[in-house]
């Protein structure tokens, strides 16, 4: 079912190039053969084990203890640094790495000892460290990895509206909207974990990474050099990648990534985006709006920083070559036509604004003082101040963005319709339907989660959702979470097929903003309870589902693992309320500008989605007047465009039309703004060389270590930025000012792209 990740070229004399769109059975494709079977997919031949022991421990003492000590750490500190200017995230690379050498300590020091009494007796150390213990702690601090949705909520709620839910409301919040997500799980498994085709890119360089720690090799791996490398070797010595095992190579990776990133991390930061356009005139406001990676449209800029490469999006080492064509198609799209199209044409009264940011201004170019339209005391509009004051503007950049998260909603209730329609349905009605690859196979011999387990988890999270927005200040009707749990149904399972090939997934907060504005206007409050409600819920359970496909690579018992995950989720959701309390109470004025650097940048967006979608209503932002009237028709436009591309593909299987994949075309301005569009032009540059150039002509060095040098590059990265925080930045010391360390300004030395052509912030030097 869905598309099939394989590779992009069969070899240097095949132009085979496997139809995206196809199912296994339909695309053809034959199994490997040889001694050993193996997956049908080759990324997943490189990366992870076609082979079990069903004998390795798996939940120990050191698993259990190590990943609630995971857990709590990294639920603390990325929550402690998500309210600051530029937040610190640990990333769960660190979590795989720190942990592995812990583990392997332990396994040394604790005793062999059998503690507890009847049938609960286990063993304080079964014996070496396995891969599966190390997966399972891992899975377990990967719930604390992200910040809870609903955190955002209870900030929002604090710093726009004058909301406290406090513990109890807060802990309900969290928990409820975490939970349900988890429980649409089980209906996804089916679709989206036993298929051989759902290959979860990010899943194979964890994979590899755990592989390489662990001194374990995929078949597919092995040592063996392309002809070339054999021919250079006559003289009896082997190339040097030959030589070189997949954990050497890591550690070199690993060893310069480290040293690469205090460059860009600290002493030369201008490599985060060079935007060389800019320089040619930094007195033109024209040039530095083109030319800035940072805050305009990006064009000619580049990044020599793998963690701004890698920041918004996945590992482009992990993504297949038409995907990244199709992304950079909808990135040149939308933000190097539209954008300036629109822009300069002055459409949505655009010049009066900075061309790029997520701030909301008045028909004069000011900020928008939202104050003036509400009823003093509730948090309501005030229809006869808001038409006194001005309607709501903001920058076309963010319009647009709107525009194409609508627009990419629509391409993918289209395009599961016609390329997946006919499959899910069969699915439906068959949870079995067609061959198990080696690894479902494999999986037989582990007790699989019963449906009433998750059946039960759902009607627990429900009846406290049900609490939460009955018994506290929510201004959420009952009957609404009735409908954010519908409207999280419909787009779990096309959202799940999108992620399963890219490792991208549109949020669908956007519709239910819209959905609960159009039902109740004017009530912020509910509007941003219901978008927590829906795209937490949609968001969980495809996280999840990700840690199943990680557990299903790498053979881990699915009841474990999935206890593993719901402990987790449990603990990270209430240190993430204790740690948002404690800097509430601590810091004054967090998350204004004069509690710098406690600034929550996180907060503008959430905050002008509540005035845009909440205050202000969709019937009044896309009203006949309002310069906005025209944006809901891209929905309806990314609806259609699936529909001459399919009959087009159905005509021509064979032509290149078969590559076009318009959902993934629509994820290309996906991160925008907020992440610089310095980013995705040198993602996909580093995606097609590796998993295009080095992948077809040098397809063993890629099978051996493509995903070694991902899982390394990210490692390294995350190391030194943690040292570089807690050694340096954390103490105020700064590196001393020089032209790649700006001490004012922008650091792509881009002065002009934050202002206006017209209005209160028109430029006028």
């Amino acid at each position: 079912m869905a598309t099939i990740y394989e590779k992009w070229h069969a070899g240097a004399d095949s132009a085979y190039s496997p139809d995206p769109h196809l199912t296994e059975s339909e695309s053809g494709i034959e199994k490997p053969t040889g001694v050993f079977e193996d997956s049908p997919i080759e990324e997943v031949r490189a990366a992870v084990m076609p082979s079990d022991d069903t004998n390795l421990p798996s939940v120990t003492v050191r698993s259990v203890v190590l990943g609630l000590a995971f857990t709590l750490a990294l639920s603390f500190i990325n929550q402690f640094f998500w309210f600051r200017a530029q937040p610190l995230t640990v990333g769960i690379l660190v979590v795989q790495l720190v942990s592995f050498p812990i583990g392997k300590f332990l396994a040394r020091v604790l005793p062999d000892k059998r503690v507890g009494f009847g049938r609960f007796t286990f063993s304080l150390n079964p014996g070496d460290f396995s891969v599966k213990e190390h997966v399972l702690l891992t899975i377990m601090a990967n719930s604390a990895a992200t910040t809870a949705m609903g955190i955002d909520i209870i900030v929002i709620q604090r710093l726009y509206f004058k909301l406290d839910l406090k513990w109890g409301g807060g802990f309900l919040l969290v928990i409820s909207s975490q939970i349900l997500g988890y429980s649409f799980a089980g209906l996804l498994r089916r679709f989206l974990v036993t298929p051989s085709s759902m290959v979860w890119p990010v899943n194979l360089v964890n994979s590899t990474l755990f592989n390489t720690l662990h001194g374990r090799k995929p078949p597919a791996a092995e040592d063996s050099g392309d002809n070339d490398a054999d021919a250079n070797a006559a003289d009896g010595r082997q190339p040097f990648w030959k030589r070189m095992t997949r954990g050497r190579f890591f550690v070199l990776v690993f060893a310069c990534s480290f040293v690469y990133y205090w460059l860009p991390g600290y002493i030369f930061p201008l490599l985060v985006s060079i935007s060389w356009i800019c320089w040619t005139n930094k007195k033109s406001v024209t040039v530095s709006q083109i030319g800035s990676g940072l805050h305009g449209l990006g064009i000619g800029s580049f990044a020599l920083d793998w963690n701004t490469v890698v920041s918004f999006l996945p590992t482009p080492l992990s993504i297949p070559v038409w995907a990244h064509l199709n992304m950079l198609a909808g990135f040149v799209t939308f933000i190097w036509i539209l954008v300036p199209a629109f822009y300069w044409t002055n459409t949505y009264n655009a010049q009066l604004f900075p061309i790029y940011n997520t701030k909301l201004y008045d028909n004069l170019g000011n900020r928008y003082n939202t104050s003036r339209v509400m009823v003093e005391g509730k948090n309501i509009l005030d229809k006869a101040a808001y038409d006194k004051y001005s309607p709501v503007f903001q920058t076309v950049f963010f319009a647009l963005c709107y525009g194409q998260g609508l627009a990419t909603l629509g391409a993918i209730i289209s395009h599961t319709i016609l390329y997946h329609g006919r499959d899910i349905v069969k699915r439906f009605k068959d949870a079995r339907s067609g061959e198990d690859d080696i690894h479902a196979r494999l999986m037989r011999a582990y007790k699989e989660v019963p449906d009433w387990w998750y059946a039960a988890l759902f009607v627990v999270a429900f009846a406290l959702a049900m609490v939460t927005i009955t018994c506290f200040p929510t201004d959420m009707p009952w009957w609404s979470l009735i409908l954010a749990l519908a409207l999280a149904i419909a787009f779990t399972l096309p959202l799940g097929l999108i992620m399963a090939i890219t490792s991208q997934t549109p949020s669908i907060s956007m519709i239910a903003e819209w959905v609960m504005g159009a039902i109740l206007p004017g009530r912020p409050v509910a509007n941003l309870m219901f978008k927590n409600f829906s795209t937490v819920i949609c968001q969980q359970a495809l996280g999840l589902t990700q840690d199943l496909k990680l557990g299903h690579y790498m053979k881990i018992p699915p009841r474990e693992l999935f206890i593993f995950q719901i402990v987790g989720t449990l603990i990270a959701g209430i240190i993430n309320l204790a740690t948002t309390n404690y800097l509430f109470d601590h810091i004054k004025d967090v998350c204004t500008d004069a509690a710098y650097p406690w600034t929550c940048p996180n907060a503008s967006i959430w905050g002008a989605g509540s005035i845009i979608w909440g205050v202000v209503g969709p019937k009044e932002y896309f009203s006949s007047k309002s310069v906005y009237h025209s944006v809901p028709f891209f929905l309806l436009i990314g609806f259609l465009i699936p529909i001459p591309v399919y009959l087009i593909y159905r005509w021509r299987p064979q032509s290149w039309i078969r590559y076009v994949h318009i959902p993934v075309f629509m994820l290309g301005p996906g991160p925008y703004p907020p992440a610089p569009t310095s980013e995705l032009p040198t993602w996909v540059a580093i995606g097609v060389v590796f998993n295009g150039v080095i992948k077809r002509y040098h397809a063993k060095w890629w099978r051996k270590f493509n995903y070694v040098l991902s899982a390394g590059l990210d490692s390294g990265v995350a190391i030194a930025a943690l040292v570089i925080f807690f050694a340096l930045q954390n103490q105020d010391t700064k590196f001393p000012a020089w032209w790649g360390n700006p001490a004012e300004g922008p650091v792509d030395q881009c002065p002009l792209a934050t202002v206006a052509i017209k209005g209160a912030n028109a430029y006028h030097g």
